[in-house]
């Protein structure tokens, strides 16, 4: 029988931009499960460049993918976060008036209100025996789906960082829409504006204010700091 878990939101890939998503959702009180093929967070900071100086995250005049990986981490760590890694989302269903119903390869089934697509340039393939800093990175089964496209990337509204289907966002080198640059910081900001929107549709179209964690009390509680 299979497995069967909920969340309220469900992020496929757990690069830079999948965990600054934790907690920016965590921060309102949303519960996230990340789904990622590779054994550890971290994404392509984590394959390709984990001692590689990066120069273009701000506030950080250098920094490494893996030390970027371990601060988002961290940051993300009072979410309460569930991570599921060496597995792969290959399905994933709008049930009528409910959550979605995603699909694991292992047959683990997961409901989640929400979808977010942070799947960046593919999926890095770990065949048997084979380690992440070996990985190939490969389409993945989210290249199959039915989702409009551009530029080789989901197409979103800009905006909300929606695709066609209610529910179901993609973020980071995932998505595109115009002007759309495949930074770091780009994907952190498409976290930060996908959040809005998907607060609404995880409370019935309620619109609330945004939430600062330097003014507000509910947030630094939620973060351990109140």
């Amino acid at each position: 029988m299979s497995n069967r878990g909920n969340a309220d939101v469900l992020i496929v890939g757990a690069g830079p931009a999948a965990l600054f998503a934790i907690f920016q959702l965590g921060i309102y009180g949303f519960r996230c499960h990340l789904v990622d093929r590779l054994d550890r967070a971290g994404g392509q900071c984590a394959v390709l460049y984990p001692d590689k100086p990066i120069y273009d995250v701000p506030g950080f005049p250098e920094i490494s993918g893996g030390e970027l990986t371990e601060r988002l981490v961290r940051q993300a760590a009072p979410c309460e976060p569930r991570f599921t890694f060496g597995r792969s989302v290959v399905d994933l269903v709008a049930t009528d008036g409910g959550p979605w119903r995603v699909n694991l390869d292992d047959g683990t089934l997961v409901d989640a209100g929400c979808v977010i697509l942070a799947t960046g340039l593919g999926m890095f393939d770990m065949p048997p025996g084979v380690s992440a800093d070996a990985a190939e990175l490969v389409p993945g089964p989210v290249a199959q789906w039915p989702l409009e496209r551009s530029r080789g990337g989901i197409r979103i509204d800009p905006s909300t960082f929606q695709t066609a289907q209610r529910g179901l966002f993609a973020i980071g080198d995932a998505c595109d829409y115009p002007g759309k640059v495949k930074l770091i910081l780009s994907g952190f900001h498409e976290a930060a504006l996908a959040t809005q929107e998907i607060r609404r549709h995880l409370t019935g179209g309620k619109r609330s204010a945004v939430e600062y964690s330097t003014t507000s009390k509910r947030v630094r509680e939620r973060l351990g700091r109140g």
